[in-house]
């Protein structure tokens, strides 16, 4: 299979570089070109400085198109670019991501921007690849980061228990908030903000969404009730879940476990690049720094996410216990910029290819 030329909307935060660190080598996508803000544009693209932890990958020496040029879209298309990979902020996906699609070309986005719109698909491949279809409006949204660790495991059991209720509280790590708060030697040490305003109501919000019945483009939310509460760490990398299931039926918590480990979400899963040699990786206990990087069976402790596609791309899951008949809880694991963004939404993009919907 030829790869497509594609261009990342993203010159210098930590997604877009994620971004770049994982297409550069990936065999369905070819990086062409790479847009950013008027501090980044005309600039070669290893002018940037490099925010990831990794070493940067060997990239193509391109000069970082302006977001903002009037001519942008035209410049996009006389490149033969066809995919586009956001990581922008809100308040430019909803315009250019926009302006992208209306000129052709299929866009898989990591923003907030357009989630939960009709006729633009929201999915989690492993949650619900049933909503992912042929869109007039060829915008693809991935979740929200935090929102990993909850619905994959949940529904790994969704089709064996009745939920109730799930209230769940988050750690979540200082790279969630962008490199400049990653960066701040005060955050690092625990001074910060610790609630994150509106999270908890967004990651709510879009687990009841990708749970919904799909009908003519349009979502029905799912019914069970939520309970969340989101709060940052001084963590660099790395959100983590504490989840508690209330259940009408009768909890058969060897069953649960049964379910986390064998779950295989669809047929042809494992064709895709990135899809991890298992989705969760189940332990007993979660250890925030031995447990970052997973591919589903093996735990990574000098990964090279610019060749290995899978490493990060696992949900760990651990500390699981029953409450009573009705009521348990476990704890989750994820990379965020991995699995909860770059990783998340190629991952999209394949599961498009596979369908042929680009």
């Amino acid at each position: 299979m030829s790869r497509r030329s594609c261009i990342i909307l993203g010159a210098g935060g930590l997604v877009g570089q994620r971004l770049q660190q994982r297409l550069i080598n990936h065999p369905n996508f070819e990086i062409k070109a790479i847009a950013g803000s008027k501090d980044s544009s005309g600039k070669s693209l290893t002018e940037i400085d490099w925010k990831l932890e990794q070493n940067r990958p060997n990239l193509p020496e391109l000069i970082i198109l302006d977001l903002n040029d009037e001519n942008f879209i035209k410049t996009v298309i006389s490149l033969g670019i066809k995919i586009a990979f956001s990581a922008l902020p809100d308040y430019i996906a909803s315009i250019i991501e926009v302006k992208l699609s209306d000129a052709g070309i299929t866009v898989f986005s990591n923003s907030n921007a357009n989630r939960r719109k009709k006729a633009i698909p929201l999915v989690i491949p492993e949650v619900n690849p049933n909503h992912l279809y042929k869109t007039p409006k060829k915008i693809f949204c991935a979740t929200n980061c935090t929102l990993l660790p909850v619905a994959i495991p949940l529904a790994a059991i969704y089709e064996e228990i009745q939920i109730e209720q799930i209230k769940m509280h988050s750690e979540q790590a200082l790279s969630g908030a962008g490199w400049r708060l990653l960066f701040d030697e005060e955050a690092l040490k625990g001074n910060l903000q610790t609630l994150i305003d509106g999270e908890a109501e967004k990651v709510s919000l879009e687990l009841l969404h990708v749970f919904g019945q799909l009908k003519d483009q349009e979502v029905a939310s799912a019914s069970f009730t939520t309970d969340f509460e989101c709060r940052r760490v001084s963590r660099a990398n790395g959100h983590q879940v504490f989840v508690e299931i209330t259940t009408r039926k009768p909890v058969n918590i060897e069953k649960i476990k049964h379910q986390f480990k064998h779950f295989y979400p669809f047929e042809g899963y494992l064709n895709t690049p990135s899809s991890p040699f298992n989705p969760i990786h189940m332990v007993d206990s979660i250890d925030t720094k031995a447990h970052l990087w997973s591919d589903g069976k093996v735990f990574s402790d000098k990964p090279n996410p610019s060749k290995d596609l899978k490493t990060g791309m696992a949900i760990v899951v651990g500390d699981i216990e029953c409450i009573d008949e009705h009521k348990f809880r476990f704890s989750a694991y994820s990379h965020n910029t991995i699995r909860g963004a770059a990783g998340g939404v190629v991952l999209l993009a394949e599961l498009a290819l596979m369908n042929s919907l680009i």
